[in-house]
């Protein structure tokens, strides 16, 4: 088993065994000005090796429109023998003629719908966008919208947005980290929001689920941007930390999703646990800053050997040491990642790993 499995594996151990586990958040295409390409084929491979029962699946950009992309991601889950759930996708700027692509999809069996303000440069309150949440809402489809890096604030819209509309389902992707620090704590005023997942930041994902109840949380990883083995591997390290109990993890890992692709609202699981669960252990927290250091200089394909160097030597500490296992399996994973010659989702996918174990020491980690 190669190095990511082990990690995968180790945290697969939580699962409850009758949870049917379903991404909220992936992509195929081959368009994207960004150079990422996604197959079908590949999309399914990932969720099979990976023990998923299936996932929702969206076109990514489309310079030249997204009718014909649309067809695409319907033909896609038509093929997939009801594995992908397919989600529409539009651009708001166009008007009536978004609208009238909603309606043809929604039509045709797509089952929820995708907005992108960062890649169609639109916002929230535009009133295209409250047309398409209306229709979301008559149909009983969920609007998943992008609230990751590259935009403003979006997040009083998103609320205004769903306090307006009856019945609109508005889930908020990448951890909504643009708005995450006071719209995580009010969600409770705001019935109709969710949040996904797909990030790879292990702070971001420990105050998601320290302020948003266990309810309104849906695992995804944005593959092929992420990768459903890396994604699994986070949201369970996060949720186990934060001590789910097994309705809160069926839920989390395709429970909520279905409900709202039924038009219904997310069960009430409880409140968020709040921020008791978060690791305060100082030596972890000095390896996870040259961790975090290191994938954000990798990730700007920098070299990331001097806090690679720091972070393994933070893990030098003394036999019996509180959490020697989790140094132990940091500084084992380290070792085993090239950083001369390595791709580099081979070297920032382990570091992803490392720091998000440095945070959630209290959760088993795997021999190495």
């Amino acid at each position: 088993m190669n190095l990511m499995g082990r990690w995968f594996e180790a945290a697969r151990q939580y699962l409850p065994a009758d949870v049917a586990v379903w991404d909220a958040h992936t992509h195929t295409g081959e368009n994207d000005p960004d150079g990422v390409r996604g197959t079908a084929e590949g999309l399914l491979g990932k969720l099979g090796e990976t023990h998923h029962t299936g996932a929702v699946v969206m076109t990514n950009r489309d310079p030249g429109g997204y009718r014909e992309a649309n067809d695409r991601i319907l033909a896609e889950a038509a093929g997939s023998s009801g594995r992908l759930i397919p989600f529409l996708r539009v651009d708001p700027r166009l008007g009536g003629e978004a609208l009238a692509e909603v309606e043809r999809c929604l039509e045709a069996g797509h089952r929820g719908i995708k907005l992108h303000p960062r890649s169609e440069q639109f916002v929230l309150s535009d009133p295209t966008v409250r047309q398409v949440a209306e229709l979301a809402a008559e149909r009983g489809v969920p609007v998943l919208v992008h609230a990751g890096r590259g935009i403003p604030s979006l997040g009083e819209d998103a609320a205004r947005l769903c306090d307006g509309v009856d019945g609109l389902h508005v889930v908020l992707a990448h951890a909504a980290i643009s708005d995450l620090s006071w719209l995580g704590p009010a969600v409770g005023d705001h019935p109709g929001l969710y949040f996904d997942t797909a990030w790879w930041d292990v702070t971001d994902l420990l105050a998601l689920f320290a302020w948003v109840p266990p309810g309104r949380i849906l695992y995804a990883s944005d593959t092929p941007y992420g990768h459903p083995a890396l994604a699994f591997t986070l949201t369970m390290r996060v949720a186990a930390s934060a001590r789910y109990n097994s309705s809160q993890l069926r839920a989390l890992f395709g429970g909520s999703l279905l409900r709202l692709l039924e038009g219904q609202e997310g069960e009430e699981l409880g409140r968020a646990p709040g921020d008791d669960f978060v690791s305060g252990d100082p030596g972890l927290l000095r390896v996870h800053a040259s961790l975090h250091g290191a994938i954000v200089r990798a990730f700007a394909r920098d070299d990331p050997t001097e806090e690679v160097s720091l972070a393994r030597l933070g893990c030098r500490v003394p036999e019996g040491a509180h959490h020697a296992s989790v140094y132990r399996a940091i500084a084992a994973t380290l070792d085993h990642i090239d950083l001369a010659n390595g791709a580099r989702r081979d070297i920032v996918r382990p570091l992803i790993v490392a720091a998000t174990s440095a945070l959630t020491p209290d959760v088993g980690v795997p021999e190495i």
